[in-house]
């Protein structure tokens, strides 16, 4: 039995291999960006059977939102519906690559699929409707796929992607995405696996001076110690930075290539050099939206004429910090900044922000320290959340960085009853390649 079993397993990743293979030999050889996605309709239903997925689009009619509007169109001009979903039977390839003048070029291949001549031809038709009117593409077809993008650099490129490079070091998926620019290797496959979508993916850096900094920054980080504090119940990020004068010192473009910013974190107002030697390099953040206010702008947006109002979102930036309040105060200043008088000198207002010391942690709230210290003892345990608890043991290993959005709070909320769905990102040093691997898991 288990070796029927293994059998099968191989047979069927060998065909999905296969297709890969096929769709990477029709892209240009020099592509430096490269999307595959194979059996569109076929993958897109079982992806349809995770949670969130079933929610939006089923659920909540999304998807039945946007058939009726395809098919409108198409009856409006005349054309069968069918001939637009056939461009879904097979494949999607895209590429993007650079030509003889060093101009970006980009072409997207379906297929195979029956008659792609009717689809060009709906396509054609429509596509017009829903692209701003200068936009022009190029469509061509061959007896089983539809061309559309910069055709004529695209009959000159010379053919055959590397599907290895595409597939090396990543879980057999049903989609392969691959970006190589000047300062890094971006790669990723996704997949379905128990009702769940589970993307992984690895950013490499390419000069000697990145990935020497990604491993002063990076290696041994785990924020496992933070995640027992008190969450507000939608949004939980923690995040560690070994080295943040490292951080500083290295160029910008290797700095973006870290998945987070020290500045999104609520520091805008804040020069962040002049607090480096005082920051831990630990952050938590965690925000909540009142699900009265979605139902207020859901209302809001069907009644004619009105406007709906912008959501109230309650949020905890929570930054490891060694300092004083008066060198926050200072940078502030510093950066053109305006700080509200306050009769609490351990209190600072900025932008309606309130800021605080409590131990060794700054803080940064929407609601003041008092509120803030209420809302926090009502809060929520991740290791208490049975989806988180789920999620997680998908993305096992030391993360640098996690994030975790209960999507089943909001939609709770809406259906009236409860609802396990989330979103769960994670981020962990990889010593193999000197980069980062990155896990998304979507219930």
């Amino acid at each position: 039995m288990k070796r029927s079993l293994l059998m099968i397993f191989l047979l069927v990743s060998l065909v999905l291999l296969a297709s890969i293979d096929s769709m990477s030999g029709k892209l240009p050889q020099d592509s430096q960006v490269v999307l595959i996605v194979e059996n569109l309709r076929a993958n897109y239903a079982v992806s349809k059977e995770s949670v969130l997925m079933d929610m939006v689009l089923n659920q909540l009619a999304i998807e039945q939102l946007i058939a009726q509007y395809v098919e409108m169109l198409a009856y409006n001009n005349g054309l069968d519906p069918k001939d637009v979903y056939m461009a879904f039977d097979g494949d999607l390839g895209v590429a993007v690559w650079l030509d003889s003048t060093g101009q970006e070029r980009l072409v997207a291949i379906l297929g195979p699929m029956k008659n792609p001549r009717n689809v060009k031809s709906a396509v054609e038709r429509l596509l017009p409707q829903l692209l701003p009117m200068d936009m022009k593409l190029n469509m061509a077809t061959d007896q089983e796929y539809l061309y559309i993008g910069d055709l004529g650099e695209y009959s000159t490129a010379e053919k055959g992607f590397d599907s290895l490079s595409l597939k090396s070091d990543l879980p057999v998926g049903f989609g392969y995405f691959y970006s190589f620019l000047e300062e890094s290797l971006v790669k990723a496959s996704v997949r379905n696996e128990d009702q769940k979508i589970v993307i992984e993916g690895l950013s490499i850096p390419l000069s000697d001076e990145s990935r020497v900094a990604y491993e002063q920054v990076l290696s041994g980080a785990d924020v496992s110690g933070l995640e027992a504090n008190k969450q507000l119940p939608l949004l939980s990020v923690f995040g560690v930075l070994k080295d943040l004068g490292t951080v500083g010192s290295v160029a910008s473009d290797q700095i973006e290539l870290l998945p987070v910013n020290l500045n999104d974190l609520g520091l805008e107002a804040i020069n962040i050099e002049d607090l480096e030697e005082y920051l831990t390099g630990e952050f938590v953040v965690s925000a909540d939206l009142s699900i009265d206010d979605i139902f207020s702008s859901l209302l809001g947006s069907q009644s004619s004429g009105s406007q709906s109002s912008p959501f109230d979102i309650t949020y905890l930036v929570r930054i490891g910090y060694t300092g004083t309040l008066d060198i926050v105060r200072s940078s502030i200043e510093k950066s053109g900044g305006s700080v509200k008088p306050d009769s609490d000198d351990r209190l600072l207002i900025v932008d309606g922000q309130y800021i605080w010391i409590d131990g060794d942690w700054l803080f940064l709230s929407s609601r003041d320290r008092e509120a803030t210290t209420a809302i926090i003892g009502n809060g929520i345990l991740l290791n208490e959340s049975k989806t988180y608890t789920e999620l997680s043991t998908l993305v096992p290993g030391k993360s640098f960085l996690k994030l975790f959005l209960d999507s089943g709070y909001i939609l709770s909320g809406l259906m009236g009853i409860t609802i396990e769905s989330g979103i769960l990102m994670s981020a962990e040093y990889s010593l193999e390649t000197g980069g980062i691997k990155g896990t998304l898991v979507v219930k």
